[in-house]
């Protein structure tokens, strides 16, 4: 199989947000800012969003919406990101989601530092396996993206071990799931 790691000639920007993309930090931006963005707004615990909001990434869930292009061409740490609900306008959805192992963060932490290596990441790998069975269709013949949110070493010591994949559409404005699109 050809490895092909993401679509980055579309958004410069995004290729350095994918390369150091992460879930959190949420403290070490809490104490920059002073405050602490608040839960995805939903329709019951666990549910579907049900308003947009700068949500906490500590929040996000498979199968929610985000505005996130706009926010990757700014910064490759988040403490939050802006959600909506799936049928308003949006450019990603978080479809698949792994906890790492502590020997798969230290890998993937040394590979995102190795400009060179051809190796994929374990969170790159996982999403790229994922994206087919959500989006209906191989990434090498879709038109959409993806990405991932993965722990920083300050968010990793505090508990935060997973790693969220997000489809992504360039052109942004897609409005429903991405799921099974074929797109």
């Amino acid at each position: 199989m050809t490895f092909r790691t993401r679509r980055t000639t579309a958004v410069p920007a995004l290729a350095l947000a994918l390369t150091v993309a992460l879930s959190g930090c949420g403290t070490v931006v809490d104490a920059v800012l002073g405050d602490s963005p608040e839960a995805a707004q939903r329709d019951e615990p666990g549910g579907e969003i049900t308003a947009s909001a700068e949500a906490d990434v500590f929040s996000l869930q498979v199968g929610d919406c985000l505005n996130y292009l706009a926010e990757s061409e700014e910064a490759t740490e988040f403490a939050a990101l802006p959600t909506v609900p799936c049928a308003e306008q949006h450019d990603a959805e978080i479809y698949a989601e792994t906890t790492l192992t502590q020997e798969q963060h230290e890998s993937d932490l040394a590979l995102a530092a190795d400009a060179e290596a051809e190796t994929p990441t374990h969170a790159d790998q996982f999403c790229y396996d994922a994206f087919a069975g959500f989006v209906g269709t191989s990434y090498e013949e879709s038109t959409l993206d993806y990405t991932y949110l993965s722990p920083t070493p300050e968010s990793w010591a505090q508990g935060d071990d997973v790693v969220q994949c997000l489809v992504v559409h360039l052109e942004g404005g897609l409005t429903g799931s991405m799921r099974d699109s074929a797109l």
